[in-house]
Order: C-alpha cells, then sequence, then structure tokens
C-alpha cells in the first residue's frame, strides 16, 4: 500500500516468518485491490500516474495485465480506495484529487476528492458513468473503501475526518453521505483500511492513529461504539502517524528532529 511496487500473496492459513506463494510485480505505488471471483481477476488502483490494472487472479512475478483503465478522460486523480459490486458490475475508485504530467514541468493541478464509477470491464481511456464529489461529500484524504453486496451501500475510510462515510452505490454529484460514523466512542483515529463481512452484517476498520483494528456493525450511525476492538499497543497510545516521510534534519539548538510527513 501506497509505497510498494509489488503484490503478496499468503496462504489462507499462513502464520509466522513464512515466504509468500507468489509475489506480483506491479507499476510503483499501488495501493488497493479488490478480487473478482467469478472471472479470476484482480484489480489494482496504482496512485500515480493513476491506473487501475485488472491481471489474472493467479497472476504472478512480472506478468502483464489483462486491461488497464487509464487516460485524460478517466477522472482518475491519485487513485486510492478501490471497491466492486459483482452483481452489478461496477467498479468503484477513490481519487485524492493530485494531478500532472510528469513529464511537463508545472503541470499541476488539484481537484477535489472524488469518487468515480466504471463498469466493471472497463479499460483504456474510458469515462466514469457518474462522479461522487463535492464538499457535502466530506471526503478527505480518504483511503479504502468496501461494498455491502446486499444493499448497496459503499463503506470509506475517511483517513484526515476521522470518520467512516457510507454512500448509496447509486449516489451521484455533490451529495451528503447517508450516514457517518463519527465520534470519541467510535475508537477511530486516521481510519486508513476497511473491509465489509456481509455475513456478519459487521465491518473491521484499521486505524493508523492508534494501532488497532475496530468492528462495527453495518447499521452503527453517528458516535457508535465498535461491537470490539483489537491492539497492537495499549489503549490510549497515539501513533505517530509518519506518511511516507522521505528525509529528515536534526534541529541541534532545540535538539529536535525535522520530518517532512
Amino acid at each position: 500500500m501506497d509505497t510498494a511496487d509489488n503484490m503478496i500473496v499468503f496462504s489462507h492459513d499462513a502464520q509466522g516468518d513464512i515466504p509468500p506463494v507468489r509475489r506480483l510485480s506491479t507499476p510503483h505505488r499501488n495501493f488497493a485491490s479488490a478480487i473478482d471471483d467469478e472471472k479470476g481477476e484482480v484489480f489494482i488502483t496504482i496512485q500515480y500516474p493513476p491506473k487501475v490494472m485488472v491481471y489474472r487472479r493467479e497472476a504472478s512475478d512480472r506478468e502483464k495485465p489483462l486491461r488497464v483503465l487509464e487516460g485524460e478522460h478517466t477522472g482518475l486523480y491519485d487513485a486510492h480506495g478501490l471497491a466492486i459490486d459483482l452483481k452489478k458490475k461496477l467498479m468503484f475508485v477513490g481519487n485524492w484529487g493530485n494531478a500532472s504530467d510528469y513529464r511537463v514541468a508545472g503541470s499541476g493541478k488539484f481537484y477535489s476528492p472524488s469518487i468515480t464509477v466504471y463498469p466493471l470491464d472497463a479499460s483504456g481511456d474510458t469515462a466514469p458513468l457518474r462522479v461522487i464529489q463535492g464538499p457535502k461529500t466530506q471526503l478527505d484524504w480518504f483511503g479504502g473503501m468496501s461494498l455491502d453486496p446486499d444493499n448497496g451501500n459503499l463503506y470509506v475510510a475517511n483517513d484526515v475526518g476521522n470518520s467512516i462515510l457510507i454512500f448509496k452505490e447509486t449516489d451521484q454529484g455533490n451529495v451528503a453521505p447517508s450516514r457517518i460514523i463519527k465520534g470519541p466512542k467510535t475508537g477511530l483515529s486516521h481510519p486508513a483500511g476497511i473491509s465489509v463481512d456481509a455475513k456478519n452484517k459487521e465491518f473491521w476498520v484499521s486505524n493508523m492513529g492508534n494501532s488497532s483494528a475496530t468492528c462495527i456493525s453495518l447499521t452503527a450511525n453517528g458516535d457508535a461504539a465498535p461491537v470490539r476492538t483489537i491492539r497492537s499497543a495499549p489503549a490510549g497510545r497515539v501513533s505517530l502517524k509518519f506518511g511516507k516521510p522521505q528525509a529528515v534534519a536534526y534541529d541541534s539548538k532545540r535538539e529536535e528532529y525535522l520530518v517532512p510527513n
């Protein structure tokens, strides 16, 4: 995620320090993935230059993708989260809005965050079917997305907003979420990853801000407490929340480290 250039696959029962079953090389800065078990395909978003790569589910090493969604008409700008609807054959991609042509100096632009929706088999320079975008959406550096296939709710881990936003998969334009999970009782702190468990009617969220994974009811709303929480640090411990730091400097007078984040 975020800084990687490969996808590694482990067996379902993997445990301990064991090598992956296989490794797939991808363009640098892949972020999210989704599986279409019916067609045996894996979808992977690439942040920059933005694109969605589709491979065979069993692809490994330097195997070429089956198809690629990319181009100026796609509306992809710093692609991050990814969710697919196998029933309605739709693909949802989260975009942070950073855009530029790396070959042209000074071409950088910034668009407001968006969720772009495509046919599941979209490829090439395909325009989205619709776009969720605007201040009412409250999208703010959001990470993972996951779809509840039973009712068409799209759950979004809204990192900087410290919230989970729930949209209808039919939403379009500058629309407010149908529900927002946010508040001190939720245990959310810079939520990054999210996964819906439709069978048990709950979803899991990974929190970068407090080293925890929280399990929340699919019907939760507002400042709702999680069903249960798994921690890798004591409660109340605040994570450093570094994100792709690439340099460091030391201020000898103040005895402080300066890290651009």
